[in-house]
């Protein structure tokens, strides 16, 4: 299931949260994106060995990082507020992920595809590496499956160095969803700026040296 939808999804139910279980939400929606990376992995080991060769040391500090920053903020303690009333539990019957929201995303899904292939095709490195950072508004998926099938016009570092561009834009556009979705509260501020802020900056010291040592 799309990390970028599951993040939506539970940014609008802090809208209504307690205070005291927000840090809760923010530390689900980091676990959605580490184990993200994972689901990458699995896509490139089965679309291209020598991708997955380069790019698996990389991918696996990137989620390993993210869910200690998880388990981190999922670990404080937060004290509730004695004049803050607990707010009655509500019986859900519908998909607690909003399947409405994932056929938003599986639309963008087709588009990014053709977008995908034809970058690929006429615009060159440089056009790539542009659409790698736009990819992160949609699912990510499609533009890196179809950049692991273009090996034979595309280096292995070029596909690698992409797809960690996407994956980190990816998580760049989950913040902002995640704060805009959730109403802006600013009990949520510190958690979900601080919990993505460092999430973000670590995995764009990995992508540097991405580059340094390829």
């Amino acid at each position: 299931y799309s990390s970028t939808t599951t993040i939506s999804v539970l940014a609008r139910k802090c809208k209504t949260a307690r205070s005291d279980e927000l840090h809760v939400f923010v530390a689900a929606m980091l676990a959605a994106a580490s184990v993200m990376f994972f689901r990458f992995l699995i896509l490139i080991f089965i679309f291209s060995k020598e991708v997955f060769q380069t790019i698996y040391p990389f991918l696996i500090i990137m989620s390993l990082l993210t869910a200690s920053v998880a388990l981190f903020i999922h670990s404080r303690r937060i004290k509730k507020d004695a004049n803050t009333p607990d707010m009655p539990v509500q019986e859900e019957n519908s998909n607690p992920l909003e399947f409405k929201v994932a056929l938003i995303f599986a639309a963008l899904f087709v588009i990014f595809t053709f977008v995908t292939h034809y970058t690929i095709e006429y615009a060159g490195t440089g056009g790539l590496t542009l659409l790698s950072f736009l990819a992160g508004l949609s699912d990510t998926t499609p533009f890196i499956l179809n950049l692991l099938q273009s090996t034979d016009s595309v280096t292995v570092a070029i596909i690698a160095a992409g797809v960690m561009q996407a994956i980190i834009s990816s998580i760049l556009v989950n913040l902002g969803y995640a704060f805009f979705f959730s109403g802006k509260r600013k009990e949520l501020r510190p958690w979900l700026f601080g919990g993505f802020g460092t999430v973000i900056v670590a995995n764009f010291v990995l992508l540097m040296c991405f580059y340094f040592f390829m």
